[in-house]
């Protein structure tokens, strides 16, 4: 009878010490610790019951309660990241023809573009004259390639 005394005795007092206000922190982050008696009112009763005894509570729920989904910086930026690259990964090519090439074509008037043939400035001596006489004339460049350089600029 005495042992059960004594022990509603330790259970009086500590529901009626008052616990020390908990560090900012710990606040913020854990729920304050609970005496054993007040367990099943935790169950039974609704959160804003509990926490009117806080001020900090009254008007938010529990920090503990809430959920917060942390993103990181690096997922931050690729959720603004466009989905296509803004400088490609194909290997450039020169868009710009060299100048001294211009003056080796000639666009005509039905669009075409003529060339003179290569190969007549050295070494005519190992050539025939049939071969010396075909160089002389001018040959046309082929449709592909002229459409290629009609986009640079080729002939002047």
């Amino acid at each position: 009878m005495l042992r059960w005394v004594t022990k509603l005795r330790c259970f009086a007092v500590q529901s009626r010490q008052v616990l020390p206000p908990p560090s900012s922190r710990r606040l913020l982050h854990h729920l304050p610790p609970q005496p054993l008696h007040s367990a099943s009112t935790f169950r039974t009763s609704p959160p804003s019951v509990i926490f009117s005894s806080w001020p900090l509570f009254a008007s938010s729920p529990s920090p503990s309660l809430v959920q917060v989904r942390h993103v990181s910086s690096r997922e931050r930026k690729l959720r603004r990241k466009p989905m296509t690259p803004t400088t490609s990964k194909i290997k450039k090519t020169k868009m710009k023809s060299y100048s001294s090439y211009k003056s080796r074509f000639r666009t005509m008037n039905d669009g075409n573009i003529r060339r003179w043939k290569e190969g007549k400035r050295h070494n005519a001596h190992l050539k025939s004259k049939k071969s010396k006489r075909r160089l002389r004339k001018p040959a046309i460049v082929p449709l592909a390639y002229a459409k290629v350089m009609k986009k640079l600029n080729f002939s002047a």
